[in-house]
């Protein structure tokens, strides 16, 4: 397909102009290994630690069937993922391919609510993490004082670029693999307990106990993100989310198991203790081992923050080469090779995030929904993985009939029908958690609702200043089918 070139060069799996101020464009510095690292720690993260006794307390000894219900879910939803990741490569997945294939409109707005949950995310990790960290502290410091420290300094790292938290990714991803491991193998060492498979008995528990769990079993779209970063990307891409995703089940799991068997005579008070899963291992496990797996929840958030450093802010990047926001968000800096603008704007959101919280906590308007501050950012964070699950999946439907040469390229073709089914359940299961999420919490619909209705007014005023200028949205970052 020839496109006339009317504002930038074409995009190119091999060469990338960027709108930016020095000329510089995104580097491909991303293996299969480090892309493996990406989607393992992104995906487990903190969630494991901070959720799991949530879980647990919400199915019982049903929590791990919660858990590969929630699995199965984002497996599926991340199917039309590999799909279209695989034949689009591109950074900004969530507002390209939903602009590209839906509309600019839905594109725009897919990218926002993306932004809201993964800064989301990004708050239940720290708040998490602060849980563990607080204990150990001399003075007692609010959860939500305590993760906006902890934020500013992982600001600092992400000043030094790619290379380094990639690589950073990968040590602290090991660590915390091992560490999960050693619990599980460890409990079943010392306390020698028999896993049981059984089922829960409370409905309503069981389906929280699957929101929940879908917090710890998000993640899968973030290595989607970085498609112009990623070598060998239309392979290294569905590879690592495969590879990672044999990992991540097998520590759910067995950690899951663990736990359970650990605390079946144990009352919901228990499972209602700060840092409740490191609480059985202080029980059954020798003081090295504790040690080891405290560090593996330091490693968990850290992993987690990482992965959505370094690519949730690759929306600001797309949307900025689009001039759906000011193309100053596009700059790559020189020394980085990154979007550091772009970095720096999606941890001003999770700051923000922050402030919010702590006022709604301080106000009593979060006690008075959410049994934990952290349960409010992790219903935040499905609401919006969810909505990019359900339109990047629509849109992946459609990439054969009006990309076809992109289609025909891709690493991984999925057969119409495999297709088809999987973003049909995607979509209904993604939508129907949403849907309950709304009847469950009337503040989190508010500011979902509100958000996007700020997106579509904004959308329709940047398009009309744009179009004065003869610029269109959605069109301004061009390129051609065959140099993909």
């Amino acid at each position: 397909m020839q496109v006339k070139q009317q504002h930038e060069a074409p995009f190119s799996d091999s060469r990338v102009q960027m709108i930016n101020h020095c000329g510089l464009k995104l580097s491909r510095k991303i293996g299969l290994i480090e892309g493996i690292g990406l989607v393992t720690g992104g995906v487990i993260g903190m969630g494991v630690y901070s959720l799991i006794p949530s879980i647990v307390r919400e199915a019982g000894s049903g929590a791990w069937l919660a858990i590969t219900v929630a699995l199965i879910i984002s497996v599926i939803g991340v199917l039309p993922l590999i799909q279209i990741a695989s034949a689009m490569p591109v950074a900004g997945g969530g507002y390209f391919y939903c602009s590209r294939l839906l509309h600019p409109l839905l594109g725009t707005i897919v990218s926002f609510l993306a932004i809201i949950g993964g800064s989301s995310s990004v708050c239940v990790v720290l708040i998490g993490l602060g849980e563990f960290i607080s204990p150990y502290l001399s003075s007692k410091i609010s959860l939500h004082v305590l993760a906006m420290l902890m934020l500013g300094g992982f600001i600092l790292l992400n000043q030094f670029g790619l290379r380094v938290v990639t690589w950073l990714q990968l040590v602290l991803s090991a660590q915390l693999v091992l560490s999960l491991l050693l619990y599980a193998a460890g409990i079943g060492w010392f306390k020698e307990v028999h896993y049981t498979f059984t089922f829960p008995g409370n409905t309503g528990g069981f389906i929280m106990a699957v929101i929940l769990s879908l917090n710890v079993c998000l993640g899968f779209q973030i290595i989607a993100e970085l498609g112009e970063e990623i070598r060998h990307a239309r392979r290294n891409i569905p590879l690592s989310l495969f590879l990672g995703g044999i990992v991540i089940l097998i520590i759910y799991l067995v950690v899951t198991l663990s736990y359970t068997s650990v605390t079946v005579q144990e009352g919901e008070a228990f499972h209602r203790k700060e840092a409740a899963l490191l609480e059985t291992a202080r029980m059954y496990l020798p003081n090295g081992l504790v040690l080891f797996i405290l560090l593996g929840a330091v490693s968990a958030g850290l992993t987690s923050l990482n992965a959505a450093a370094i690519a949730l802010p690759r929306e600001f990047y797309a949307q900025a080469r689009d001039h759906i926001i000011t193309p100053w968000f596009s700059h790559i800096h020189k020394n980085t090779g990154t979007p550091l603008r772009a970095v720096n704007a999606f941890f001003t959101v999770v700051f923000l995030l922050l402030t919010a919280g702590m006022l709604l906590d301080t106000s009593g308007a979060l006690s008075s929904q959410f049994k934990k501050a952290i349960d409010f950012y992790a219903y935040m964070a499905v609401c919006g993985i969810m909505s990019l699950t359900v339109f990047v999946s629509i849109a992946a439907f459609r990439l054969p009939g009006k990309y076809p040469a992109l289609y025909n390229k891709a690493y991984l073709r999925l057969p119409r029908t495999l297709l088809f089914t999987a973003i049909v359940i995607s979509v209904v299961t993604a939508l129907g958690l949403i849907i309950i999420l709304f009847m469950e919490s009337a503040l989190i619909m508010s500011l979902y609702l509100g958000l996007m209705a700020v997106v579509i007014v904004y959308y329709y005023l940047r398009s009309a200043w744009l179009a004065r200028q003869g610029k269109y949205m959605g069109q301004i970052y061009r390129f051609e089918d065959k140099e993909i």
